[in-house]
Formats: C-alpha cells, structure tokens, sequence
C-alpha cells in the first residue's frame, strides 16, 4: 500500500521539478523580450527630442538621458560620446550596430544595447543610444516570477496533501478488502463479502465485481459439496444391495436358483453403478472439452423416428407415441445427439399415465432445427423447473420414479456443445414440453 500511495508523489515531484524549469526558461525569455521591446519604444520616445540642423546637434528640452532603468547616450559615429553617461566604463567599447538590439555582458553583469541613427553630418550623423541594465530592469519582473513559483509549489503541496488523504482513505478500503479475501482463504467461508464504505466509486466497483466473483465460487463451491452427497447417495444404495447379496450368496443361499436370483440383483445394480459413472465420465469429459464430438451432417428426422420405433417397443402399449416428423438437418455428433432425443422421450413415457400419449415433432424454427417431445402427464412445479437441469437433481413427485438426475443435465450439456440448448415449458397435472433446438 506503501508504494501506492508513494509512486503518485514522486510523479508529482517531476512534474512540479518539470514544470518549475520550463517556467524559468519560458519566464527568462519572455522578460528578455519584453525589456528589448521597453527599450526600443524608449529609444523611439526620446528620439523625438534630437534634431541635427546644418551638422549641428539640437536637444530639446524634453530629451532625458535617464527613464526608468534605460540610459541615453548621444555619440558620434566614431563612438565618441557627445553627451550622456555609460551605466559601466566598460560599455563605452561597444561597437555601433544600428537598429538591433542586443546583449552585452561587462564587469558581470548583462546590458541590452540598442543604436538609433537620429541624423546626418559631414562625419556621418549623431547615434542615440540606449542601455538598460538587465538586472534593474528584471526587479520588477521578479516578484511575478516568485509568485508564480510560490504559486506552483502552493498547488502542488495542497495536491500533495489531498493525495495522501486520500491514499490512506483508499489503502483503509483496500486492507479491508485484503483482510476479507485472506480470512475466506484461512476460514473457507465462502458467506463473507467484501464491504466498502462507498466514497470511492472506483473501489465499490473492484468490491462488486470481488464479491460476483465470490457469488460464484460460492456457488460451484456449493454445488461440488451437493455433487459430492449426491454422488455418495446414488451409488451408495446399488452398492449396498450388490454387497447384501453378496454376503447372503456366500452364507444362505444353496440351490442354483437361488444363486441365479442373486446374480440378476448384482447385475441389475452393478448396470446402475456403471450407468452413474458412464453418465459421470461424459459431464467430466464435455466441461473439460475432451471428449471428441465427430460432427457429420445429421437426418434428425430419421434419427428421432428409429429412436420412437425402439421406444415404443420397448413400452409396449402402456404409452402411445405419436410422430410427425418434417425432413430437417443439422450437423453433430450422431451418437450424442441420439442419448438427448432418447433422454427426451424416454422421460416423457417415464412420467406420463397409463395409456397415455407422448407427441415428438420437428421442424425448422428461424434458423433453427427443433426435436419437441411433449406429454401429459404429472408436470413439473414452478419453482422447479429452473433446477431441473441440475445434477442429481429430483423433482419431489418423480421421486418414487426411477432415474438418478442425470439425464437432462447430461442432454443440456451436449446440447451447448453443439450450439444449441433446450428450452421446457410445464403444467402440473397438464405434462411438460421439452423442445432441443440446434444451428440448422
């Protein structure tokens, strides 16, 4: 946190450093000009009251020879001075350059100098020439200048104080937050939450979006410890039987019969384990994508009737299953998108009354194919019908029913894997509709 709040000041200190250097350079050149253009209107002013007649020098009464910081000088060409006094012994070697203003440099100190021809003689005409010490010159620029220093290094020590402020402020929210993520790593309480007072916007969100994430750690964090029970209490009962039968075989039972009763109980609850693993294998291998999907161009038409045919043989008269079957394709792994449509129908016969009717249709809807499998029989709840695609999850009236809560979780999931999914809608009492939709 230290370096949080660090790293903003010394950024502040460069620019402040940058800043300061730019304005004494920028500050340096602007008065330079400003004394060069003071001293060209002086020159301009007072040579107002120098006449040259007949090679004779004529000063008015209104010529100076000192206004504020210039001096004036009268010389002759030769640079012999007429009338006026040098600022510095030293400047009276400065060579005439008329009409330029320039900087000299005597005894230490900088001089701006600048010549005006004010008329003509026989030996060449008389220069006006003006000098201005830089020094008296920039006294009254100086305080500007302070100011803006003292100015500068005023904002930047408010915004300096105001950016600790407000460091510490947000380096509390932050070890806050620090502590609260460490406490649910320590603790493996997935019910905490990060809670920040809400004065800075930026950290609220962080917090929001540390807590949605929270949300769904929670969650997958819940419905692994579900997966586990579920898991445990699926297999535990076909494990039970298959080691009851067991230990009867090896203590009771004497005749062949008996023996062969047994076997069909192993076998039966063993085909149960082994369908939960199979069925556990394919969630496992889709959410880590390995399992290979051979997509091919799909007769869902023909696919869905040879699944009906084997159904119905399968339920005899108890269920009727009535078809109508459009000539849709799709493109998919067949062997798939077969265990969806069987687990579809085999679902609508397993929760529809005797002699009851299961309707499968497809057709084209948009730009999509659909396998709709309705029956009617006992429903699906309201509220349970966003849990229906859940592991090992049982509706309360199918309890009784057979089946391990595999089957639509398991028909969802491939159903994404090929882009699509696979919409319900549900009455109690009235039967369910159950309709896969996939990319035509």
């Amino acid at each position: 946190m230290r370096y949080v709040a660090i790293l903003p000041s010394v950024a502040m200190i460069v620019m402040t450093i940058i800043m300061l250097v730019l304005i004494r350079i920028l500050s340096n050149a602007a008065v330079e000009y400003d004394i060069k253009q003071e001293l060209t209107k002086a020159i301009a002013t007072n040579s107002k009251y120098v006449n040259v007649q007949n090679g004779q020098l004529e000063i008015l009464d209104d010529f100076t020879y000192k206004s504020d910081s210039v001096y004036f000088l009268l010389l002759k060409r030769n640079g012999k001075v007429l009338e006026g006094n040098y600022p510095a012994k030293g400047l009276a070697n400065t060579h005439i350059m008329t009409n330029i203003s320039r900087s000299v440099v005597c005894d230490g100190e900088k001089y701006y100098v600048r010549d005006v021809r004010v008329g003509k003689s026989t030996t060449g005409g008389i220069i006006l020439r003006g000098i201005v010490n830089r020094a008296d010159a920039y006294s009254s620029y100086r305080t500007i200048e302070m100011v803006s220093y003292l100015s500068i290094i005023g904002v930047f020590c408010g915004i300096l104080l105001c950016e600790i402020f407000l460091a510490k402020r947000i380096s509390v929210e932050l070890k806050s937050m620090r502590k609260t993520a460490e406490s649910i790593g320590s603790d493996l309480d997935m019910s905490k939450r990060m809670e920040p007072d809400n004065r800075f916007s930026e950290i609220a969100v962080l917090a929001e979006a540390n807590n949605r994430m929270l949300d769904r750690i929670e969650q997958n964090f819940r419905q692994q410890e579900q997966f586990t029970s579920d898991v445990a209490h699926e297999l535990r009962t076909p494990v039970a039987v298959v080691m009851a039968q067991c230990q009867y075989a090896k203590e009771q039972i004497n005749t062949e019969e008996e023996y062969k009763e047994a076997l069909d109980v192993i076998y039966r609850q063993s085909k149960k384990i082994s369908t939960i693993i199979t069925q556990l294998l394919n969630f496992s291998r889709l959410d880590q994508g390995t399992m290979q999907v051979q997509k091919e161009n799909l007769d869902l038409g023909e696919i869905v009737r040879s699944i009906c045919e084997d159904q119905q043989e399968k339920v005899g008269k108890k269920v009727t299953i009535v078809t109508n079957l459009e000539e849709v394709f799709t493109t998919g792994d067949i062997s798939l998108i077969s265990i969806v449509i069987q687990n579809l129908i085999s679902n609508a016969v397993k929760f529809s009354h005797d002699k009851g009717i299961v309707e499968v249709e497809t057709g084209i809807k948009e730009d999509q194919v659909f396998v709709s499998v309705r029956d009617y029989g006992i429903g699906i709840e309201e509220e349970e019908l966003e849990h229906i695609f859940q592991r090992f999850y049982k509706c309360d009236k199918s309890r009784n029913i057979e089946g391990f809560g595999l089957g639509l979780p398991l028909s969802m999931k491939i159903a994404q894997k090929h882009g699509g999914t696979i919409t319900v809608s549900s009455e109690v009492g009235k039967g369910s509709m159950f309709t896969l939709l996939l990319p035509s």
